[in-house]
């Protein structure tokens, strides 16, 4: 699935502990070497100083483990009334916060990449369709 820039990343248990040992590194005032940092802080990096070289201006968000109904539903560019239907159908597991319920982000990006492979499947039926009928 191709990465949207505005889609997050989730680290990987080896990324995770290459952040910490990097932030307590230049915590201490030491200088780190590239290849140090995890993978995605890397490309982030890169992205940002392309960013920057191009003139743009750049933010840095976290986005949390756990996140809102609304956050989810723009990360799948859903409306939140259909993202609480996936919810409530069991489609999408939440956990209630007080009213609120908050989604792992880990399961939101692995709906959008199971919803964009069906996609692709169907568009590659699509094409062969065409190409079997000599409509392309």
């Amino acid at each position: 699935m191709m990465r949207l820039p505005t889609d997050p990343e989730l680290p990987s248990p080896q990324d995770t502990q290459l952040a910490s040992d990097a932030r307590a590194a230049i915590a201490a005032g030491q200088s780190l070497a590239v290849d140090e940092l995890p993978s995605i802080v890397k490309e982030r990096i890169l992205e940002m100083l392309a960013a920057t070289e191009a003139g743009n201006a750049v933010a840095i968000v976290e986005v949390k483990a756990e996140i809102t109904t609304q956050q989810a539903a723009d990360l799948l560019n859903v409306s939140r009334p259909f993202l609480i239907k996936l919810v409530e159908s069991g489609v999408l597991p939440a956990r209630l916060v007080g009213r609120n319920r908050r989604l792992r982000l880990r399961d939101v990006l692995a709906y959008k990449a199971k919803q964009y492979a069906e996609a692709e499947k169907a568009l590659d039926k699509i094409v062969a369709f065409d190409e079997e009928y000599g409509l392309i």
